[in-house]
Formats: C-alpha cells, structure tokens, sequence
C-alpha cells in the first residue's frame, strides 16, 4: 500500500519496536479496507506470526494489530529460537539465504485452500517467500501476499 521510507521506518520504530499499539490505528482502517477490497471469495487471510519471544517482549503481534476487524486464521508458527536473529538485525544476503521458521499448527488443514498471506514490511520477501513454502508444502493451493508497505 505504501511505500517504506523515513516517516513509515519512524511509525515502525515506535509501533513495533517501542510497543507503542495505539498507533495500529494510524493505518488500520486503510489496511483492512485494502484487504476486504482485494480478497477473494474464499480466500483465508492468514497474518505472519511473531515468535514466542517477541510476543512475550512485545506483547503483541504488529500484523494482527493493523488487522482488527477482519476474519483471519491462526495457522502459522514462527519457531524462531531466542538465539537467532530477527530479520530486521540481519543483511540482506542473510535474509534471503535463512532456513524458514514457519511450521503449520498440527491441528490446521489447509488443504486445497487459497490464502492471502498479511504482513507488515516486504523488504526482501524473504519472510513472506519462506511462510508460502510453509504453506503450500502442507496443501495450500493459492498463496498470494499483501503488505503495509515495502
């Protein structure tokens, strides 16, 4: 929807990174309106998840913020382990040369099913390019992605 410059790395430093939540609000009506106009009958809105360490830190996950008010499955799991570095903190080489974190959740079938898959930031895509792989390696027919901005 947008493009990621100075102003949109600034609401991101305090949205995301400084926990500030109210400012979900900021984009929230354009995003969702964006995705209602975009989805297509039957299609799944699956948001990326964050990790465990990230919620528990942050306390909440910056693409289901900017969701609100829209039907959306909880079908991924991000197992980034404590250890491992967020892709913010990594290079670009690193990001696209990462094994995927996503698993599916063990009780999720999403056979045959057509996804639109949601997040924040497309920078590399590789976060978006790794969460599809998940998804169509565990029966997903049609995954296609929809960002805040990139």
């Amino acid at each position: 929807m947008f493009q990621y410059d100075e102003a949109m790395r600034n609401f991101f430093q305090h949205y995301k990174f400084q926990g500030d939540y109210l400012l979900r609000k900021v984009f929230q009506d354009q995003f969702v309106n964006f995705i209602q106009k975009i989805l297509k009958e039957n299609e799944l809105i699956v948001p990326i998840p964050v990790d465990e360490s990230t919620m528990t830190s942050r306390g909440f996950n910056q693409v289901t913020g900017l969701m609100e008010g829209l039907d959306w499955k909880d079908v991924l799991i991000n197992q980034r382990s404590n250890d491992s570095l967020h892709q913010f903190q990594r290079s670009r080489r690193e990001r696209l040369q990462q094994d995927s974190s996503f698993v599916l959740k063990s009780e999720c079938d999403i056979s045959g099913e057509h996804i639109l898959l949601v997040d924040d930031i497309y920078t590399t895509g590789a976060t978006l390019r790794q969460a599809r792989t998940t998804l169509l390696r565990n029966g997903a027919t049609q995954v296609r992605s929809v960002t805040l901005c990139r």
